[in-house]
């Protein structure tokens, strides 16, 4: 009767705490009628804004996208965004990039004649830039909310030879924990989720 009880315990503190866990990722892109498949030659991908992340893991993001262009199309050749930051620092231009981007994210109009500057500078068509736009994680409360971290996540593409923002998306992802009791999914997680997302409605 005792091991009966027991068992029934936990079963009932299993229930509790377990929940359905989940992941999800949202989409919303945005195409110039001048970005098709085989317009850029050249790409350079700068790291990724805001990430909140160790510098392992940063990088471990810029690979991935880096990664997931190369496999959509081969033929890009893509400087990788620690080549790309060490050129942008010898020719001067971090400051102005940095200054191009508060602009550009608070305008939605980019700055035409750095890109050129850039695209001279790195002597690519295009830049590729992510940012993380939003970010929210609570840790899971015994009887209550499951652990959440949710993460939204922007690339846009830039000619560096009209100038023009070619192509843009933005991607919601989420992922729960499976218990009441466990602490939020690791952010990376979710930013690869989105990011994942993004690349496969890329067509490069």
């Amino acid at each position: 009767m005792k091991k009966k009880l027991i068992l029934f315990i936990v079963l009932l503190v299993s229930l509790v705490l377990l929940t359905g866990c989940g992941d999800s990722a949202t989409i919303d892109t945005y195409s110039d009628p001048s970005f098709t498949k085989g317009s850029i030659s050249k790409l350079a991908v700068f790291p990724m804004q805001n990430t909140r992340l160790a510098p392992s893991q940063s990088r471990q993001v810029n690979r991935d996208v880096t990664q997931g262009v190369n496999s959509i199309n081969p033929n890009i050749e893509i400087m990788g965004a620690a080549k790309a930051t060490r050129i942008i620092n010898e020719h001067s231009l971090a400051d102005e990039w940095a200054k191009f981007l508060d602009d550009y994210n608070s305008s939605g109009i980019p700055n035409s004649q750095l890109l050129f500057e850039i695209g001279d500078a790195l002597n690519v068509d295009a830049i590729m830039q992510g940012e993380i736009v939003d970010v929210y994680q609570r840790d899971g409360k015994y009887g209550g909310d499951t652990a959440l971290s949710r993460v939204t996540v922007r690339y846009s593409i830039l000619s560096t030879d009209s100038g023009k923002l070619l192509w843009e998306a933005t991607s919601r992802g989420s992922r729960e924990s499976a218990t009441t009791l466990a602490d939020a999914p690791p952010l990376i997680e979710v930013i690869q989720l989105a990011q994942e997302k993004i690349l496969d409605n890329l067509a490069l």
